[in-house]
């Protein structure tokens, strides 16, 4: 019996096939990203590519699918890689541990049929976003989901068309500063943050600023995280 065979019931035999022969790009490994890239390869999508430049945490394992104590330390990108064939050995996984700096956005943007992303950053979030924009590639962005505790609060809709969430905010505001005026689809919440707590550690490869800490749960992430998957999923089957 095929891992996918209860996949092909919904999808039918040429949809399996699609997605079989279809490349899926996910941006960031997070609670949000990782849970996303582990649906597309139990969804029987035949190549995903992830970029991540971070290592799994002992903080990260409340959220990320794939974090457990014995790969502390390791690379998310290195482990995902071990997750996915763990479920599917005949998947093409492509890794990449990257940090996408200002100028890098562009040349980081992978030969994709469809992009995720679920970076949190926002710099590096939307120097991406707006070099997907301007190369034309179908993707969907997510936006905050620390701080909740409600999945049911998850929404699709237009980047413009958000409320609540502030990293939807910001995002918008980097956008128009930078003239982007486009639409391109998203998940949010619409869950009132818990605020974070006073923080004085630092990303741990120096790359980010030093900011409060924000507490996080595995319930929104995650559900964030199957939502893109879906999404992606349904565009690459037109359903």
């Amino acid at each position: 019996m095929s891992f996918s065979e209860r996949n092909e019931i919904i999808f039918g035999a040429s949809g399996a096939e699609k997605l079989k022969t279809s490349a899926v790009a996910v941006y960031g490994l997070g609670g949000v990203g990782a849970a996303a890239a582990m649906a597309l390869v139990r969804s029987g999508v035949g190549t995903v590519k992830a970029v991540d430049f971070d290592t799994v945490s002992e903080s990260n394992l409340n959220r990320l699918i794939f974090g457990f104590e014995n790969n502390v330390g390791m690379k998310k990108s290195e482990v995902f890689l071990s997750a996915a064939k763990a479920v599917n050995p005949n998947i093409n996984i492509e890794v990449y541990s990257d940090f996408m700096h200002g100028n890098d956005a562009a040349s980081t943007v992978l030969n994709a049929d469809f992009h995720i992303d679920a970076i949190d950053s926002l710099n590096p979030k939307v120097n991406l976003i707006i070099s997907l924009l301007e190369s034309g590639q179908n993707f969907i962005s997510s936006m905050g989901t620390g701080g909740r505790i409600c999945p049911e609060k998850l929404e699709f809709a237009d980047i413009w068309k958000t409320d609540v969430c502030s990293l939807a905010k910001f995002v918008r505001k980097r956008l128009r500063n930078r003239g982007v005026k486009s639409h391109f689809p998203v998940v949010f919440s619409r869950e009132i943050p818990r605020d974070p707590v006073e923080s004085e550690e630092e990303n741990s490869d120096g790359l980010g600023r030093i900011r409060k800490t924000q507490g996080s749960t595995v319930f929104v992430p995650q559900a964030a995280g199957l939502m893109l998957a879906s999404y992606a999923v349904r565009k690459l089957l037109d359903l």
